[in-house]
């Protein structure tokens, strides 16, 4: 009886080793529920745990604005106020005149009537009475008509061909496609030598591209055809000044206040080089 006793007692305690053993192999085995019957630090055995696991979180996308400010922009670049400088060759708006003794139409200033002309001696006409008035105002804003009137007339070449190619010029220093804009100027100056805005677009292309004696030359050039280009004659003497010959700069800046009195940094520009060779010749 004591034996049949023992041989229960060895059973049972076997069937409960079995049974613990079992238990944790499926713990340590990561079971169905391990996650969820694994006991909690601080807790009782058998609760559930609260902390949802962590996950990782998804980078969101930048935006595309975003990305595209991020990009670095180009330098905005400087182009030098050289007299080469094509002006708008629209005129601007025109200020009404006033009315003569207060009644009647206005009176008509001498460059409202300038309109694109149908031969070369019309414009040469024209551009003398213009300069004429220009060289006479006695105030910058009423030099700004006229200077407007000048411009476009210089730009009448009286080829369509010519007036392409201008433009091409100058969308192609805007592009900054110096080589393309110096073929295009060579075009047009070996078409028409006789232009004188053609070699005054040859000089900008030349100074931007750092060739500063072939700009000198070419606006030479333009100013033996058109001797009253004052943009011409501030480039020249700009050169002249940046080369260091500032009696030659000097002369330039004289010509160019007979010419236009109120060009703008003309008359500093005239001063400063006036004190300076003074100084030189001391």
């Amino acid at each position: 009886m004591m034996l049949s006793a023992l041989h229960r007692l060895v059973r049972v305690w076997n069937v409960r080793l079995l049974a613990t053993l079992v238990a944790g192999f499926v713990l340590c085995c990561g079971g169905p529920g391990a996650y969820a019957e694994a006991p909690v630090p601080g807790g009782t055995q058998g609760s559930e745990s609260t902390q949802p696991l962590e996950t990782p979180q998804t980078v969101p996308e930048r935006d595309a604005d975003a990305v595209q400010d991020a990009k670095p922009s180009k330098p905005a670049t400087r182009t030098p106020r050289l007299s080469p400088l094509p002006a708008d060759p629209t005129p601007p708006q025109l200020p009404e005149q006033p009315k003569a003794d207060g009644q009647g139409a206005p009176e008509q200033s001498p460059h409202a009537a300038v309109s694109e002309p149908d031969t070369p001696t019309q414009r040469r006409r024209a551009l003398d009475d213009l300069y004429a008035y220009l060289a006479s105002t006695d105030n910058a804003q009423t030099a700004v008509p006229l200077v407007a009137a000048i411009e476009r007339l210089w730009l009448f070449s009286g080829s369509d061909t010519i007036d392409v190619l201008m433009e091409r010029v100058l969308k192609a220093v805007a592009e900054q496609r110096l080589d393309l804009a110096q073929q295009l100027s060579d075009t047009i100056v070996d078409l028409e030598p006789g232009f004188a805005e053609g070699w005054n677009r040859r000089a900008l292309v030349a100074y931007l591209q750092g060739d500063k004696e072939n700009a000198l030359n070419a606006l030479q050039r333009a100013l033996a055809l058109e001797p009253n280009h004052f943009k011409a004659l501030d480039g020249v003497a700009q050169i002249m000044r940046e080369q260091g010959n500032k009696p030659a700069a000097l002369e330039a800046y004289r010509k160019l206040l007979a010419v236009h009195p109120y060009w703008e940094g003309a008359q500093d520009a005239f001063d400063q080089l006036v004190r300076e060779v003074e100084g030189d010749g001391i």
